[in-house]
């Protein structure tokens, strides 16, 4: 491998008793491992001890530099936990010591153990000088208070340095009476240290970090795109002593755009944001196509501002309830409709909308999408990939063109020719999504038959009913249904006040007919006198007829 020094098996232990320290670089993430994976690490190590076996850790990626130091590209938040799973269990010790229980002992255990795993005392600052030193943002935390063991500051920490505190005493509240003695605690950081290991993979000095990445990349080490991306754009930013702090201020412009972008949305993130004004790239390929086209610092600082800029239009777009929407009742209703139909292909054409449309354009295109994405993904389920090569597309004209006709939305538009047949045949069986689906549905039918009933999306007054029920008793008879293939037929479905339906549950259609002509919603009370009977023939009548609605309802004029 280009540019690779060496790559080996060793365990954890191997690692820090080195000599040399280990450095996470300064604009590397923040800590972020959180209790499900402080759990999922002491889980292993707990069947690593019981089966007196080892624990394989996978990569770790290693920048050599002076002397013995290194540089860790990729593996820093195992490095950072497991140190301070060895700094839990060492308070442990010390608590011993605090119950005067082998003082002396416990004492020079402390010391050998801070010795070797996690750094020495300076005896004139006694400041300790430690073997991992973690990014900006962590360091002097870790140094000042979870390497000393001694009270945690609590108040003014930031989001990652409380994940620190909470998982030190995780691992403190687990390791508390494990042990009766230092020794055997002692022991315990022994066994772990020497039985996790990593694929080590350590790369010379003239290789550039994000060089690195993309080598490990494409050779199956799973790293992000924007992993990739930002020790790219961190590579290209001058760093000499003449230039005021432009790397600062790209370590802050990226601090603002995670700030806004979770961690594990940030590559879907970037990968919109590129497609709205690029030609279509897959995942897979993102890395090399903003490689290609960034070249200088200021394509750099162009590109992270509009990140950021970009960056509050993706989050809106997933809530319904997000401020950038206040006041537009249109855009709150479309903008849920977009989750609860779980749309994220036109999340580039979206973005582009709102950075250069008006407000109305952009309400407009989204009530259009709305409709595209109802025909096309709801009813249809067509290939979510076709849809989106083409939102793209008309994402690019809308970037360049600032305008928007309905026109761009012709191709991905499901004709009646297509959208009625898969309509009168569509199942739904109901689950958190798709029963706000239905419900949405058939309320906006209800709507379209003149009725003035809002329905209810709660489970406080409205519901779903199922007038074939979903456990048919023996008043339904065993011989005219089908029962699996009809149950969840949008024909079998109406709306129904919750007060009524509680008392129907598996009653006969007779029984169910009076009761639905107590009914305020038309396209319930209006079902008695339209079918006498209910069967497999009925059913397929009324979503004929609730498909007629629907092409009406869910339509746009060319």
């Amino acid at each position: 491998m280009i540019g690779i020094q060496d790559s080996t098996t060793n365990h954890f232990g191997s690692l820090i008793r080195s000599g040399g320290k280990y450095i996470i670089p300064k604009f590397q993430r923040d800590y972020s491992w959180d209790v499900e994976q402080w759990d999922d690490l002491w889980q292993d190590i707990e069947n690593m001890i019981a089966e007196s076996g080892d624990h394989y850790m996978g990569y770790l990626v290693l920048q050599t530099l002076k002397g013995k130091d290194c540089q860790i590209i990729d593996g820093q938040q195992r490095f950072t936990t497991i140190s301070i799973l060895i700094l839990a269990a060492i308070k442990s010790i010390q608590k011993l010591v605090d119950q005067e229980i082998e003082v002396d002992e416990n004492e020079r255990r402390i010391k050998t153990l801070k010795d070797t795993y996690i750094g020495n005392v300076d005896p004139v600052t006694l400041e300790y000088d430690n073997i991992l030193v973690l990014n900006r943002n962590n360091d002097a935390y870790y140094k000042d208070y979870i390497v000393k063991l001694g009270e945690l500051k609590v108040r003014n920490t930031s989001y990652t340095e409380k994940l620190m505190r909470k998982c030190f005493e995780w691992y403190e509240n687990k390791l508390t009476g494990k042990f009766s003695t230092g020794r055997d605690y002692a022991e315990f950081i022994t066994t772990v240290v020497d039985n996790l290991f990593f694929t080590i993979i350590r790369v010379n000095n003239e290789m550039n970090a994000f060089r690195v990445f993309e080598t490990l990349n494409a050779r199956g080490v799973q790293l992000s795109s924007a992993d990739l991306l930002k020790n790219y754009l961190f590579s290209l930013v001058d760093t000499t002593s003449q230039i005021s702090d432009r790397i600062a201020t790209l370590e802050d412009k990226w601090s603002s755009l995670t700030k806004n972008i979770q961690a594990e949305k940030l590559p879907d993130f970037i990968r919109y944001y590129w497609n709205s004004k690029h030609k279509t790239v897959r995942s897979s390929e993102l890395f090399k196509a903003i490689r290609d086209n960034i070249k200088s610092e200021e394509q750099v600082f162009v590109l992270i501002n509009e990140m950021i800029s970009y960056s509050d239009v993706f989050m809106a777009l997933r809530s319904s309830t997000d401020e950038l929407w206040q006041g537009n009742r249109e855009i709150t209703d479309n903008i849920e409709l977009l989750n609860i139909f779980n749309l994220k292909q036109p999340y580039s054409v979206l973005m582009a909308a709102y950075k250069c449309l008006d407000i109305q354009s952009f309400s407009k295109l989204l009530n259009d999408i709305i409709i595209v994405g109802f025909r096309y993904s709801v009813i249809c389920g067509k290939n979510p990939n076709d849809i989106e090569r083409i939102y793209n597309t008309i994402a690019v004209q809308i970037s360049s063109t600032k305008t928007y006709t309905k026109s761009h939305l012709k191709s991905v538009y499901v004709e009646d020719t297509e959208f009625i047949p898969a309509f009168d045949q569509k199942s739904m069986v109901e689950n958190s999504r798709n029963t706000k689906i239905i419900k949405y549905i058939l309320g906006k039918i209800e709507r379209f038959n003149g009725s003035l009933r809002d329905v209810n999306d709660g489970s406080e007054l409205d519901t779903i009913e199922h007038i074939l029920p979903q456990n048919p008793g023996v008043e339904w008879g065993d011989e005219n249904y089908d029962f699996d293939s009809l149950i969840y037929r949008l024909g079998n479905m109406c709306l129904l006040e919750k007060k009524y339906n509680k008392d129907l549950q598996n009653a006969s259609y007779e029984k169910k007919k009076a009761i639905y002509l107590e009914s305020s919603f038309v396209t319930t009370s209006s079902i008695p006198a339209e079918y006498p009977v209910w069967d497999r023939n009925t059913i397929s009548k009324r979503q004929q007829k609730m498909g007629r609605s629907a092409k009406g309802i869910w339509k746009i004029e060319f």
